[in-house]
C-alpha cells in the first residue's frame, strides 16, 4: 500500500455521505496543447491502487489522452480541509475490470453510454430520446480509465498553520514535508 493511501481513505471516509466528495477535477493537456479541465466522477481504487474513472470512448477527453496520457487530479474534501493533487499516467482498460465495472452499473446509468456522442450539437430527435432505456448489452462506448499514480501532494488546510507535504515514486515512494 502506497503511504500517501491512508491520507486519502481517512477523508474518503470522514466525507462519505456528501455526495460531492466523489468529484475530482481531471487535467489533461488538449489537442491544441493547451490545458483542460473538467469535473468527473472518482469510481474507486484498484488493486494496484490506480484511480479508476469511467468514461466514453468517444469523448474529446480520450482523444487528447491517445495524444498524451499525462494527467493531474486535484481532489478536494471539504469538511476535512485538505486538498490531494495526483499526478500519473492514463490507460483504458477494456479487459475483466471494465465488463466488471459495467455489470454493477444499474439499468438507468447503463442507458446513458448509447447516448449521442458527447460535446457535439444537441438535435432533438423523436425517434432517439435520450430517456433512461435497459440496456444489458455492453456499451461499445463504455470504458474504464486508470491512473496510475506516480506523485501526490496533500495540503491540509489547517489553522493557523497549513500544512503540506508530497510523495515522489521513483522505485520507491519518498515523502517530503514541503511549504504550504
Amino acid at each position: 500500500m502506497p503511504p500517501w493511501f491512508q491520507h486519502i481513505r481517512s477523508a474518503q471516509r470522514k466525507e462519505s455521505n456528501i455526495n460531492t466528495s466523489r468529484w475530482i477535477q481531471l487535467a489533461t493537456i488538449g489537442i491544441d496543447n493547451k490545458p483542460r479541465v473538467r469535473t468527473v466522477v472518482f469510481r474507486g481504487w484498484s488493486e494496484a491502487y490506480e484511480m479508476e474513472i469511467f468514461t466514453d470512448k468517444r469523448s474529446q477527453k480520450n482523444h487528447e489522452l491517445d495524444l498524451n496520457n499525462n494527467v493531474e487530479i486535484c481532489w478536494l474534501f471539504s469538511r476535512c480541509k485538505c486538498q490531494f493533487r495526483f499526478r500519473g499516467t492514463s490507460r483504458v482498460d477494456l479487459g475483466k475490470d471494465n465488463l466488471k465495472r459495467w455489470s454493477q452499473l444499474n439499468e438507468k446509468s447503463k442507458s446513458m453510454w448509447n447516448w449521442p456522442k458527447p460535446g457535439e450539437r444537441f438535435v432533438f430527435d423523436k425517434k432517439n430520446d435520450l430517456s433512461l432505456k435497459t440496456n444489458r448489452e455492453e456499451s461499445d462506448n463504455f470504458a474504464l480509465l486508470k491512473i496510475k499514480i506516480n506523485y501526490v501532494d496533500l495540503l491540509i488546510l489547517s489553522k493557523p498553520i497549513h500544512t503540506r507535504r508530497k510523495w515522489i515514486k521513483k522505485n520507491e515512494w519518498i515523502e517530503e514535508r514541503i511549504n504550504p
